[in-house]
């Protein structure tokens, strides 16, 4: 059985915000005996690392005792919040357990960050991002991208670096309600990354762009770019689609492929995560997605295929297809009119 990259846990549906680009959360919640259970399975798998968001992660009554569960096998582990309850109490436990902490950004003023983080307190945000930079837990900042915020560039460059932040983590806005109306098609993705390269040597902050094809773009450009985190932007060993090399566990239970997929593998309350994780790599479907040759159009003919492949989940909710071209590809595709709706998820058998 391979070994998995990382987990990306939704550990609660309870959240006190209504984020414009929410992917949407299940309805249901695991027990809290179950929760734990499910931090000790993963430890079993030993991830690279853990992500932990939700929701709100820090609604969890459960958050403590997990996290100490990674931390007593050494797991890293990264908690991605909203930082509306983010105070020192919770602080000061996430240094003693060496949390890395990420709260999320999208706007760079009191209007648009309101606007997009519908409930949040743009005051709140800088406060919290304070406190985190005090007690040395304060990691990337996240940042998900499209037509609501990517003109914004040059001025989410200089708040976040304003505010304390070293580095940003670009992500690309993946399925969620209204999402033709929101993602970027492949002319505005090849803007925002222009923007990112001139910014980032300007501000001198460090970035990671989420996207399969950002790297192939440095490339086909001729930028110079450096994995070393302390240079500028980062490209990780795996800049590809990881769609299957990883797993995504849902509030209820449900285990997918990638964050974003319609795609159900198995369910924590019927198998436990390595069972699950073992017949993942082994069903047929993840196996012709992470065989690239399978890709179609302009994606199997291009020079970057088997560096990016094209991000799956993204290609399905706009097409339909899981083996076309990303139709958001900034390296060879033209802008394509991008119309289709998110399905709901299926199960896989």
């Amino acid at each position: 059985m391979s070994s998995i990259y990382m987990i990306d846990w939704a550990i609660t549906n309870k959240c006190n915000l209504k984020c414009l680009h929410c992917r949407g959360m299940a309805k249901e919640e695991l027990d809290g005996e179950t929760i734990l259970r499910v931090a000790n399975e993963i430890v079993l798998l030993k991830p690279g690392w853990v992500i932990i968001e939700g929701g709100e992660p820090l609604l969890c009554e459960e958050l403590f005792e997990v996290v100490k569960i990674f931390h007593k096998h050494k797991i890293k582990v990264y908690i991605i919040s909203n930082g509306m309850l983010f105070d020192e109490s919770f602080a000061r436990i996430f240094n003693d357990l060496d949390v890395n902490l990420m709260i999320s950004i999208d706007g760079a003023d009191k209007a648009s960050y309101e606007k997009i983080r519908r409930g949040a307190n743009f005051d709140k945000l800088k406060e919290s991002v304070l406190i985190a930079n005090e007690y040395n837990i304060l990691d990337s900042c996240p940042i998900t991208i499209g037509k609501q915020n990517f003109l914004q560039i040059d001025k989410l460059f200089r708040f976040v670096k304003g505010i304390g932040y070293k580095k940003v983590t670009f992500l690309g806005l993946k399925p969620c309600k209204d999402y033709e109306k929101y993602v970027l098609n492949a002319e505005e993705y090849e803007k925002f990354f222009f923007s990112v390269i001139r910014y980032q040597k300007d501000y001198n902050i460090d970035v990671y762009v989420d996207e399969p094809f950002f790297k192939p773009f440095l490339k086909k450009h001729n930028f110079d770019y450096s994995p070393n985190p302390e240079n500028g932007i980062i490209v990780s060993d795996v800049s590809r689609c990881i769609f299957g090399d990883y797993m995504f566990i849902e509030t209820n239970g449900d285990v997918k492929p990638c964050t974003f997929a319609p795609i159900v593998m198995g369910n924590v309350n019927e198998k436990s995560l390595c069972e699950v994780w073992a017949s993942m790599q082994d069903s047929e479907f993840i196996k012709m997605i992470k065989d690239f040759s399978t890709r179609e159009d302009q994606c199997k003919e291009c020079e970057y295929l088997y560096e990016c492949g094209g991000c799956r989940s993204r290609t399905f909710g706009l097409t339909k297809s899981w083996t076309v071209s990303d139709p958001c590809c900034p390296i060879h595709s033209k802008t394509k009119k991008i119309s289709a709706t998110v399905k709901k998820p299926i199960l896989v058998i």
